[in-house]
């Protein structure tokens, strides 16, 4: 079975996400709605064939740029050092977090869900929704 290709928005949010990480800005630009713009750039991160391109498009300019985690990492432990010197703790805050980030600290936990076949009327109902529908059940299950 061949791979599915990606929708132009899909390979948009892509590049998008490339810029800052941040999935709901990135959903945005890409040209998504707004609103539930952070369930969208969520559920589009968890897409495999979207997720493949992300990782191959990342791999590509660590290696274009010469760039290896240790050194990333042992620029940011600089720069922090740095900012405590300069008695600049938003800095050091800035530098752990971009390190947390850099080590999968802040990664959404996935989980492996084993369903039957009968559920997966259910998981197609689930994928047909709106990003607006999303949302409605989120809210209404935050209400409850």
């Amino acid at each position: 079975m061949q791979p599915q290709t990606l929708s132009a928005k899909q390979t948009r949010f892509v590049t998008e996400y490339l810029v800052d990480g941040n999935a709901a800005q990135a959903a945005i630009r890409a040209g998504y709605k707004p609103i539930g713009a952070k369930v969208t750039g969520c559920r589009l991160l968890t897409n495999p064939n979207l997720r493949a391109r992300l990782e191959a498009l990342q791999a590509a300019d660590a290696t274009r740029l010469c760039l290896e985690r240790e050194v990333v990492l042992n620029g940011l432990t600089q720069s922090i050092e740095m900012a405590r010197l300069q008695g600049n703790p938003a800095a050091m805050i800035r530098g752990w977090s971009e390190i947390g980030r850099l080590m999968g600290y802040y990664a959404p936990e996935v989980k492996k869900v084993d369903l039957d076949v009968g559920c997966q009327v259910e998981i197609d109902r689930v994928n047909q929704l709106s990003d607006a529908e999303l949302v409605r059940i989120i809210e209404a299950g935050r209400a409850a």
